[in-house]
């Protein structure tokens, strides 16, 4: 049993003894770089969420397919409308029934129109006469029937002022009932259309031509037919497959060192994992927090992408970005796995000797700067 794990120690050993490696450190010119993992997306996206309506949740209806590519007038999504496709119809018969009412009310007024063309004319008839009687003279008539006379001409000329001013009266009469009923036309028709507006804006159809990304719920899961969402919520985004970048969610403690045209490293395991080179176009001003399941708070930097590189990119792709923020001269720098702690400090194991405690500085391209605590020349074993 002795001589079997004997020999396990053995075969271990030369195992063990290939696994550690060597380097040797030297001076150089080292880039301070900061890491950070980011999205391939679009420059100029279209972002699309819920229609206003009455309720605070809407639910959709249709959606279309992640990473689709839809042209101007397809259908990006639709919501469920059937609330105010109700109002609409109920508001569609309340402004039948006010137009039918006016059409009634313009059709009676003009027969009272008519009508009081007669009785005006009567009257003025009636006025006349009498006043053609009276004016023949006392000395034709008997005094009594004279007076009798004078009496009907006054009455006459009375009632023709008060049918004067009747018309007056009743023509003000029905120019209010025909403004109101006219106002209520009116303020029903602006209504559906407002209906009928926001009826329609419950199907968002592609302005443009591109690939659509579905929107996410609070709990980051993407959007699917009969979720309800509310406002504020992207629902999709519509992106130009020829304009991608890449945004990259960076620390807020790292961000303040970056700075627009600084050079960048993209790598995109979905596209060969090759290094792609990038520069910094911009720097997001607001400080998030970088999900709800986190207390971390980034800033959102994007990176250029060559155009000969984009055909060969799909939105949604996950990238690595490495960019270089500042040049540190003459600096020797050890692999981070090289670096091992004790009692809290930091320290690497030298050939031919033991293990060193170090001052660290800043990152550099997958390295780890040494301050103190190196030579030129130190081997360390990573």
């Amino acid at each position: 049993m002795i001589r079997r794990a004997s020999l396990a120690v053995l075969l271990l050993l030369p195992a063990a003894s290939a696994a550690q490696q060597w380097i040797e450190v030297q001076a150089a010119d080292r880039p301070i770089t900061v890491a950070a993992s980011g999205t391939v997306t679009s420059s100029d996206p279209l972002r699309f969420g819920p229609p206003p309506s009455r309720s605070w949740r809407i639910t959709i209806t249709e959606l279309a397919r992640e990473g689709s590519f839809v042209n101007p007038g397809d259908v990006l999504a639709k919501f469920d409308g059937s609330a105010t496709d109700d109002r609409v119809r109920t508001l569609n018969a309340e402004l039948n029934a006010k137009r039918s009412e006016l059409e009634s009310l313009l059709e009676t007024q003009a027969q009272e129109i008519e009508e009081e063309k007669v009785t005006l004319a009567s009257a003025k008839s009636e006025m006349e006469k009498a006043a053609r009687m009276a004016a023949v003279g006392p000395e034709v008539y008997a005094g009594l029937e004279y007076q009798k006379l004078l009496e009907e001409k006054e009455i006459a000329a009375k009632l023709y002022e008060r049918a004067l001013l009747r018309g007056d009266l009743v023509e003000r009469v029905r120019d209010a009932k025909r403004a109101e009923l006219d106002a209520d036309v009116r303020r029903l028709e602006s209504e559906v259309a407002g209906a009928e507006r926001e009826l329609d804006s419950f199907t968002i159809l592609a302005p443009r031509s591109g690939i659509v990304v579905v929107g996410t719920d609070p709990q980051g899961q993407k959007l699917d037919v009969n979720d309800s969402v509310n406002p504020g919520i992207v629902i999709a985004e519509l992106v130009d497959p020829d304009k991608l970048i890449v945004r990259a969610e960076v620390l807020e403690y790292a961000a303040a060192a970056i700075e627009v045209g600084q050079r960048a490293v993209v790598s995109v395991d979905a596209a060969g994992g090759s290094a792609i080179p990038g520069e910094v176009i911009s720097i997001a001003s607001v400080v998030r927090r970088q999900s709800r399941f986190t207390q971390a708070m980034v800033r959102d930097v994007e990176i250029s992408i060559p155009d000969e590189i984009v055909k060969n990119l799909r939105p949604g792709m996950s990238a690595k970005v490495t960019i270089t923020v500042a040049m540190e001269r003459d600096a020797l720098a050890v692999p981070d796995r090289a670096i091992a702690y004790r009692d809290g400090k930091p320290g690497v194991a030298v050939r031919g000797g033991s293990w060193r405690p170090v001052v660290l500085g800043r990152s550099s391209a997958g390295l780890t700067i040494v301050d103190a605590g190196l030579e030129p020349g130190d081997a360390v074993r990573f």
